[in-house]
């Protein structure tokens, strides 16, 4: 098996129908937040194939799946070999996932042998699992690859013309132009004068220029050779570099001085001014210039090839949702998908797009051939940023989902060898995904600590089974599955089918199969608990006899946690262990107070199957036991409400003779 840590111990055996989990005995939540904050330094290429939200760390999946699944007898030596083992430990058991999302309960359930199944509301989520269970071999992707950018350099290449010297463009830098919606006054918003600079930083571009400015009166470029300059004088003036119209996202009109906002000038649809391009040739080192007369060109050529309504193309005519979580982007006037993009963007990824989809090509090689050029949307669109000190591109959607930067920046998709996002990029990554050998970390017990070791998992999971609907609709038979494990949206939600709209929009099959689990309704915490537990339900069908179902969630809100409870009562479920696991420890200088940390992993059975008892886990106790990772007021808060919805609802599994202690008790 290659590289892998093959440990001495046996592996756990697996509990049989009726018999109690280790997962409702004891779960190793130390360890496990330890290797998932360790796994963060060892990307597994499988999940970079396309951008996802919120994935669930894969450590932590591993583990959930394995304790779920072994008795609860197994010793902690034989989980930890278990877990390091490269061999199908679960070969012969199914595994269900009704929330796929991602996949990547999928995915690991895959690589510890289980039959796997599940389902997603959403044809994106269901795209990149198949691909993440059955990728294409990365050498038939890369020779469509190949075949792919030689068309677009044929058919588009020049869209991007080369500068002067025949210098490579890379990046084009934009101005809005907007209105004051009070006078009628039209000047270009900017947050400050600064384009690029170079502060001297480990992994920045090295420049020969320290800062490079624009003036915003005629737009000319100019160079400046030091680093901590605050101004530069040109037409006889004195301009403050980190001056601008644009401060506090509110923008100050020059001749009336009224602020406005995004949404007051609807600066997503406004006329924009190219201002500068950046060169990264070959052998060269960045260098911004003016656009030249071929620069302005290619553009208006882009411009009047949209207006024919080229057929030759595919082009997403998606209008997106009104009725939103998030008012981005219909707040900055943008109302369809394709406003989203450039003329000229919408003609390179419509015409790659085009191709994938005529071409004869395998059906795996299709589907990661889309995969690779829905994933370059990210970082070839409207609300891309640059980042001044670094010299990379800022694919802000991808992040924050519809922010609308001061300066956008667009990307020259085609460039061979240079620049965050391009095609060529996106292809080899997808490429990359089909890779047998990850490297991960595992628990060692010798020193109490992560150990890296190159795990080789079979890349294919033939018996797969993943289909587009709803949660309350799984895709088995009854009686088929033997674990039911699930990640659900949350409460407190980020409309995740508001973000995947983006991409959707250029799939063939772009809507939505069902209505996502979101708060709705008069009453949103009765209908979340009673729309969870619709899926409960249906999901319980699938379930063998004497089968746990578990799922991981968190909220500091009370009524995220009331429609928890809602859930399980009118699923009838009793819950038989409750245990913390630090998922999101990486947020570091993006955190804030509200932030949640930790999950909850919630395991449950048919209260008919189980004999109430007292949960005697603590706050106090999870911490003692998780030291030195702390728990913060937040995940206190969630901590404490998920405490008081499940003591009421604790039980252990009946009959259950071999075990004289309650589960999760942390005494």
């Amino acid at each position: 098996m290659g590289r892998n840590h093959q440990p001495t111990v046996a592996p756990g055996k697996l509990a049989r129908p009726g018999e109690l989990t280790l997962l409702e005995r004891d779960f190793p939540i130390t360890q496990l937040s330890l290797l998932a904050e360790a796994d963060r330094r060892a990307t597994d290429p499988v999940y970079a194939a396309h951008r996802w939200w919120a994935r669930r760390p894969p450590a932590l999946l591993r583990g959930l799946i394995l304790a779920a699944a072994l008795s609860a007898e197994t010793t902690s030596e034989q989980f930890w070999a278990s877990f390091g083992n490269a061999r199908p430990v679960l070969e012969g058991l199914r595994v269900l996932d009704p929330f796929a999302g991602g996949g990547s309960t999928l995915v690991e359930a895959a690589r510890l042998g289980a039959e796997v199944s599940g389902c997603d509301v959403d044809p994106l989520a269901v795209e990149i699992i198949r691909h993440e269970l059955n990728p294409a071999s990365a050498d038939d992707v890369c020779r469509a690859g190949l075949d792919l950018l030689a068309h677009l350099r044929t058919q588009v290449g020049n869209l991007y013309p080369p500068g002067p010297k025949n210098s490579v463009p890379l990046h084009y830098f934009w101005l809005h132009e907007v209105t004051c919606p009070r006078c009628g006054h039209a000047g270009p918003l900017y947050r400050n004068l600064i384009l690029a600079r170079d502060p001297g930083k480990v992994g920045a571009v090295v420049r020969d220029d320290a800062i490079t400015v624009f003036c915003p009166e005629d737009f000319s470029l100019h160079r400046l050779d030091k680093a901590d300059r605050q101004e530069f004088r040109h037409n006889g003036r004195r301009w403050k570099l980190n001056k601008g119209t644009f401060v506090a996202g509110r923008y100050t009109c020059p001749s009336c001085m009224t602020r406005s906002s995004h949404h007051e000038l609807q600066t997503g649809t406004a006329p924009r001014r190219l201002i500068a391009i950046e060169d990264a040739s070959p052998g060269a080192r960045r260098m911004l210039r003016a656009p030249t007369h071929a620069d302005g060109a290619a553009v208006r050529s882009a411009a009047v090839r949209m207006t024919t309504g080229d057929e030759t193309i595919v082009s997403p005519t998606l209008e997106l949702t009104l009725d939103r979580h998030d008012q981005r982007p219909l707040s900055f006037g943008i109302t369809t998908a394709a406003q989203l993009f450039t003329d000229r963007q919408l003609l390179v990824l419509g015409t790659a797009m085009q191709w994938v989809r005529q071409t004869q090509l395998d059906p795996a090689v299709r589907r990661a051939m889309t995969l690779a050029v829905s994933n370059a949307l990210a970082t070839n669109n409207k609300l891309c940023s640059y980042a001044t000190d670094y010299g990379r591109l800022s694919a802000l959607f991808s992040v924050r989902g519809y922010p609308l930067p001061a300066l956008p920046v667009e990307l020259n998709p085609l460039h061979p060898d240079g620049g965050r996002g391009t095609l060529r990029q996106c292809i080899e990554r997808v490429a990359r995904s089909a890779s047998d050998t990850v490297r991960r970390y595992v628990w060692d017990p010798i020193v109490q600590a992560p150990a890296a070791t190159g795990f080789c998992f079979t890349p294919g999971a033939d018996g797969a089974h993943v289909v587009c609907s709803p949660a309350d609709s799984p895709p088995n038979a009854d009686n088929h599955a033997d674990l039911c494990l699930f990640d659900p949206p949350y409460f407190d939600y980020i409309a995740y089918s508001e973000l995947s709209e983006f991409y959707r929009a250029w799939l063939p099959m772009s809507t939505l199969a069902g209505n996502p689990l979101l708060p709705r309704g008069a009453d949103p915490v009765e209908q979340f608990g009673l729309d969870l537990a619709a899926a409960l339900r249906a999901n319980l069908r699938q379930l063998r006899p004497g089968r746990p179902i578990a799922f991981t969630y968190h909220s500091a809100n009370p009524d995220a946690w009331r429609a928890i409870a809602v859930a399980l009562d009118d699923a009838k479920l009793a819950v038989t262990a409750l245990w913390p696991i630090r998922s999101d420890g990486h947020m570091g200088h993006h955190s804030h107070p509200g932030n949640c940390e930790w999950d909850l992993v919630v395991c449950c059975r048919p209260i008919t199957e189980t004999t109430p008892a007292t949960f005697t886990a603590t706050i106090e106790g999870w911490q003692a036991l998780t030291t030195p990772l702390d728990i913060g007021d937040a995940d206190r808060a969630s901590m404490a409400l998920a405490i008081a919805i499940t003591a009421p609802r604790f039980a252990t599994l009946s009959p259950s003779p071999s075990l004289e202690e309650h589960p999760c008790d942390t005494r």
